[in-house]
Protein backbone atom coordinates (compact mmCIF):
# COMPACT_ATOMS: atom_id res chain seq x y z
CA UNK A 1 0.00 0.00 0.00
CA UNK A 2 1.66 3.58 -0.77
CA UNK A 3 1.85 6.20 1.74
CA UNK A 4 -0.03 9.65 2.08
CA UNK A 5 2.89 12.11 0.21
CA UNK A 6 0.55 14.88 0.29
CA UNK A 7 -2.16 15.71 3.18
CA UNK A 8 -4.34 18.90 3.01
CA UNK A 9 -6.94 18.93 5.52
CA UNK A 10 -9.35 21.79 5.93
CA UNK A 11 -7.87 23.80 3.42
CA UNK A 12 -9.37 27.50 3.03
CA UNK A 13 -7.82 30.49 0.89
CA UNK A 14 -9.47 33.81 0.67
CA UNK A 15 -7.94 36.63 -2.08
CA UNK A 16 -9.48 40.21 -1.87
CA UNK A 17 -11.52 38.68 1.19
CA UNK A 18 -13.34 36.72 -1.35
CA UNK A 19 -13.41 32.60 -0.73
CA UNK A 20 -11.29 30.43 -3.22
CA UNK A 21 -11.24 27.62 -2.14
CA UNK A 22 -12.98 26.10 1.02
CA UNK A 23 -12.76 23.21 3.46
CA UNK A 24 -10.69 21.09 1.00
CA UNK A 25 -9.30 17.88 2.40
CA UNK A 26 -7.19 15.71 0.17
CA UNK A 27 -4.54 12.86 0.30
CA UNK A 28 -2.36 11.88 -2.65
CA UNK A 29 -0.20 8.93 -2.42
CA UNK A 30 3.61 8.71 -3.19
CA UNK A 31 4.45 7.53 -6.67
CA UNK A 32 0.63 8.43 -7.92
CA UNK A 33 -0.50 11.14 -10.57
CA UNK A 34 -3.74 12.54 -9.81
CA UNK A 35 -6.02 14.92 -12.28
CA UNK A 36 -7.52 17.55 -11.30
CA UNK A 37 -10.49 19.08 -13.48
CA UNK A 38 -13.47 21.86 -13.04
CA UNK A 39 -14.52 24.48 -15.19
CA UNK A 40 -12.34 27.60 -15.53
CA UNK A 41 -12.32 29.95 -11.98
CA UNK A 42 -13.52 26.67 -10.20
CA UNK A 43 -10.21 27.04 -7.87
CA UNK A 44 -7.81 24.50 -10.02
CA UNK A 45 -4.71 26.86 -10.14
CA UNK A 46 -5.13 28.26 -6.74
CA UNK A 47 -5.16 24.87 -5.23
CA UNK A 48 -1.67 24.12 -7.18
CA UNK A 49 -0.58 27.76 -5.98
CA UNK A 50 -1.86 26.77 -1.91
CA UNK A 51 0.10 23.15 -2.20
CA UNK A 52 3.28 25.07 -3.16
CA UNK A 53 3.26 28.08 -0.75
CA UNK A 54 2.50 30.66 -3.16
CA UNK A 55 -0.84 32.19 -1.94
CA UNK A 56 -2.08 32.72 1.77
CA UNK A 57 -3.95 29.66 3.57
CA UNK A 58 -6.50 31.46 5.67
CA UNK A 59 -6.99 27.91 7.91
CA UNK A 60 -5.69 24.95 7.13
CA UNK A 61 -2.98 22.38 6.63
CA UNK A 62 -1.17 21.26 3.95
CA UNK A 63 2.11 18.70 5.07
CA UNK A 64 4.21 17.00 1.74
CA UNK A 65 6.27 14.18 2.70
CA UNK A 66 6.11 14.91 6.08
CA UNK A 67 6.78 18.79 6.04
CA UNK A 68 4.09 21.53 6.88
CA UNK A 69 3.75 24.07 4.18
CA UNK A 70 3.59 27.42 5.35
CA UNK A 71 3.01 30.36 2.71
CA UNK A 72 5.84 33.23 2.78
CA UNK A 73 8.07 30.51 5.35
CA UNK A 74 8.31 27.14 3.72
CA UNK A 75 7.59 26.40 0.36
CA UNK A 76 7.34 22.33 -0.93
CA UNK A 77 10.73 21.08 -1.84
CA UNK A 78 11.99 18.50 -4.41
CA UNK A 79 9.47 20.05 -6.88
CA UNK A 80 9.16 20.52 -10.83
CA UNK A 81 6.39 23.11 -11.15
CA UNK A 82 4.40 24.88 -13.99
CA UNK A 83 1.70 27.13 -12.99
CA UNK A 84 2.06 30.90 -13.93
CA UNK A 85 3.87 31.37 -17.54
CA UNK A 86 7.41 32.14 -16.97
CA UNK A 87 9.30 35.48 -18.59
CA UNK A 88 12.17 33.86 -20.69
CA UNK A 89 14.79 36.21 -22.04
CA UNK A 90 13.33 36.33 -25.84
CA UNK A 91 17.14 37.06 -26.32
CA UNK A 92 18.48 33.96 -25.05
CA UNK A 93 18.46 30.68 -26.71
CA UNK A 94 16.05 27.74 -24.77
CA UNK A 95 19.55 26.32 -23.29
CA UNK A 96 21.13 29.66 -22.19
CA UNK A 97 17.45 30.30 -20.37
CA UNK A 98 17.45 27.06 -18.46
CA UNK A 99 20.91 27.65 -17.44
CA UNK A 100 20.20 30.68 -15.75
CA UNK A 101 17.42 28.54 -14.11
CA UNK A 102 19.77 25.15 -13.12
CA UNK A 103 22.15 28.44 -11.70
CA UNK A 104 20.21 28.86 -9.38
CA UNK A 105 20.58 25.61 -7.49
CA UNK A 106 23.32 24.25 -8.84
CA UNK A 107 21.97 20.47 -8.93
CA UNK A 108 22.62 19.93 -13.02
CA UNK A 109 25.31 20.07 -15.50
CA UNK A 110 24.66 21.09 -19.11
CA UNK A 111 24.64 17.36 -20.40
CA UNK A 112 21.26 16.82 -18.07
CA UNK A 113 20.11 20.44 -20.56
CA UNK A 114 20.92 19.03 -23.41
CA UNK A 115 19.05 15.74 -22.47
CA UNK A 116 15.48 17.17 -20.99
CA UNK A 117 15.62 19.51 -23.94
CA UNK A 118 16.05 16.31 -26.59
CA UNK A 119 13.67 14.93 -24.05
CA UNK A 120 11.03 17.66 -24.39
CA UNK A 121 11.22 17.78 -28.41
CA UNK A 122 13.45 20.82 -27.97
CA UNK A 123 17.03 19.23 -29.29
CA UNK A 124 17.15 20.71 -32.68
CA UNK A 125 16.03 23.86 -30.68
CA UNK A 126 18.76 24.46 -28.40
CA UNK A 127 20.31 27.05 -29.60
CA UNK A 128 17.35 29.02 -31.36
CA UNK A 129 16.32 32.42 -29.26
CA UNK A 130 13.15 32.11 -27.37
CA UNK A 131 11.95 34.82 -29.02
CA UNK A 132 11.37 32.85 -32.37
CA UNK A 133 9.86 30.35 -30.38
CA UNK A 134 6.21 29.34 -31.62
CA UNK A 135 3.48 28.73 -28.13
CA UNK A 136 4.24 25.11 -28.92
CA UNK A 137 7.84 25.74 -28.27
CA UNK A 138 7.69 27.87 -25.17
CA UNK A 139 5.29 25.05 -23.46
CA UNK A 140 7.49 22.22 -24.22
CA UNK A 141 10.36 24.33 -22.64
CA UNK A 142 8.43 25.03 -19.33
CA UNK A 143 7.88 21.55 -19.37
CA UNK A 144 11.80 20.99 -20.04
CA UNK A 145 12.27 23.60 -16.50
CA UNK A 146 9.69 21.49 -14.56
CA UNK A 147 11.57 18.39 -15.73
CA UNK A 148 15.39 18.93 -15.68
CA UNK A 149 16.38 19.04 -12.13
CA UNK A 150 14.59 15.38 -11.82
CA UNK A 151 12.42 16.24 -8.71
CA UNK A 152 10.37 14.03 -6.85
CA UNK A 153 7.04 15.78 -7.06
CA UNK A 154 5.46 17.55 -10.40
CA UNK A 155 2.67 20.04 -10.10
CA UNK A 156 1.79 20.91 -13.60
CA UNK A 157 -1.37 23.70 -14.59
CA UNK A 158 -2.03 23.03 -17.99
CA UNK A 159 0.61 21.06 -19.15
CA UNK A 160 -0.53 20.66 -22.42
CA UNK A 161 -1.31 24.47 -22.92
CA UNK A 162 -0.90 25.04 -26.74
CA UNK A 163 0.72 22.25 -28.20
CA UNK A 164 -0.76 20.67 -31.33
CA UNK A 165 -2.60 16.73 -31.32
CA UNK A 166 1.66 16.06 -31.80
CA UNK A 167 2.92 17.22 -28.84
CA UNK A 168 -0.45 16.14 -26.62
CA UNK A 169 0.63 12.91 -27.65
CA UNK A 170 4.76 12.84 -26.79
CA UNK A 171 4.47 14.96 -23.87
CA UNK A 172 1.73 12.79 -22.31
CA UNK A 173 4.81 9.51 -22.75
CA UNK A 174 6.81 11.67 -21.18
CA UNK A 175 5.11 12.12 -18.21
CA UNK A 176 3.79 8.36 -17.91
CA UNK A 177 7.43 7.83 -18.11
CA UNK A 178 7.76 9.81 -15.09
CA UNK A 179 5.22 8.25 -13.60
CA UNK A 180 6.44 4.52 -13.87
CA UNK A 181 10.02 5.58 -12.86
CA UNK A 182 7.84 6.73 -9.39
CA UNK A 183 7.25 10.45 -9.56
CA UNK A 184 4.65 12.18 -7.82
CA UNK A 185 1.94 13.74 -10.23
CA UNK A 186 -0.18 16.13 -9.76
CA UNK A 187 -1.96 17.92 -13.11
CA UNK A 188 -4.83 20.17 -13.98
CA UNK A 189 -6.15 19.85 -17.64
CA UNK A 190 -9.38 20.75 -20.34
CA UNK A 191 -8.37 17.61 -22.28
CA UNK A 192 -10.43 14.50 -20.14
CA UNK A 193 -8.61 11.72 -22.32
CA UNK A 194 -5.62 12.95 -21.24
CA UNK A 195 -6.45 13.16 -17.82
CA UNK A 196 -7.64 9.43 -18.15
CA UNK A 197 -4.71 7.89 -19.82
CA UNK A 198 -2.52 9.65 -17.69
CA UNK A 199 -4.01 9.82 -14.00
CA UNK A 200 -4.64 7.18 -11.19
CA UNK A 201 -7.00 9.54 -9.98
CA UNK A 202 -9.69 12.06 -11.16
CA UNK A 203 -10.45 15.10 -8.53
CA UNK A 204 -13.30 17.67 -9.59
CA UNK A 205 -13.29 21.10 -8.56
CA UNK A 206 -16.59 23.54 -8.33
CA UNK A 207 -16.48 26.65 -6.81
CA UNK A 208 -13.96 25.87 -4.60
CA UNK A 209 -14.98 22.94 -3.48
CA UNK A 210 -14.07 18.98 -4.26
Amino acid sequence: MRMAFIIIQNLQVELNKQVILEDINLMIEKNSCVGIIGHNGSGKSMLLKAICGFVPVITGTIIIANKKVVNGETFIQDAGIIIEQPEWIPSLTAKENLELLANIQKKIEDKQIDFILEKTGLGDANDKKVRHFSLGMKQRLRIAQALMEDPEILILDEPFNGLDKKGVSEITDLLIQQKKIGKTILLTSHDERTIDELCDRVIEIEKGRI
